[in-house]
């Protein structure tokens, strides 16, 4: 991981939007945390999910992984819920005291990086440069939903919302680029429950 350190504006952008959500989690009152988060999660699921936005890189670059061959069992539903599980014991007793020195921890290792660092996953190998809007939208996609869930009004800092609105329209345009665009524009309207994320 030598090299020019990760800085500026993107671990700028990834900093705000880390702060933002952990100020939500601070902010989760303690009869709320098996309360109805998102879909079928609780707030404490949607929380420990979350979380991941910060643990996926710590162990990605500290523990590479080899890609993940098409097929696996590693994105089965049930591998999938078994790693919500482990995300929710993971948070301890005080899950806003956890997600605060997850964040710390994971920024410090970040500041540290090369952007040119090496993230092994199960879904491939990419930088650190390149894995970082992936978690900022993570972190404000699901800050959002927290705060929908505990009724708590946050104002998202600009920049994290111009790079989660970056990352979700770059997918967007891999999937159905007219389709949205057209929307986004008042020439037409996306179904419902539509989503590119």
């Amino acid at each position: 991981m030598k090299g020019k350190p990760v800085n500026g504006e993107l671990v700028e952008t990834y900093r705000l939007a880390s702060a933002n959500f952990c100020a939500l989690v601070a902010d989760v009152p303690d009869d709320l945390w098996e309360a109805p988060g998102l879909g079928s999660w609780t707030v404490r699921e949607l929380v420990g999910h979350t979380n991941r936005a910060y643990t996926t890189i710590e162990d990605y670059l500290l523990h590479p992984q080899d890609p993940e061959p098409p097929g696996s069992s590693y994105f089965s539903d049930g591998a999938i819920a078994q790693r919500g599980r482990q995300a929710v014991l993971a948070l301890g007793d005080d899950p806003a005291v956890s997600v605060a020195a997850t964040a710390e921890r994971v920024l410090g290792l970040i500041e540290a990086s090369s952007p040119e660092s090496a993230l092994g996953s199960p879904i491939g190998t990419m930088t650190l440069a390149d894995y970082l809007p992936s978690r900022i939208a993570e972190l404000v996609i699901h800050g959002m939903d927290l705060a929908q869930a505990i009724s708590v009004e946050r104002p998202i800092p600009e920049s994290c919302m111009r790079q989660t609105l970056a990352f979700v329209a770059q997918r967007a345009a891999k999937k159905d680029s007219q389709l949205v665009l057209r929307a986004l524009i008042g020439r037409g309207q996306l179904p419902a429950g539509y989503s590119v994320y």
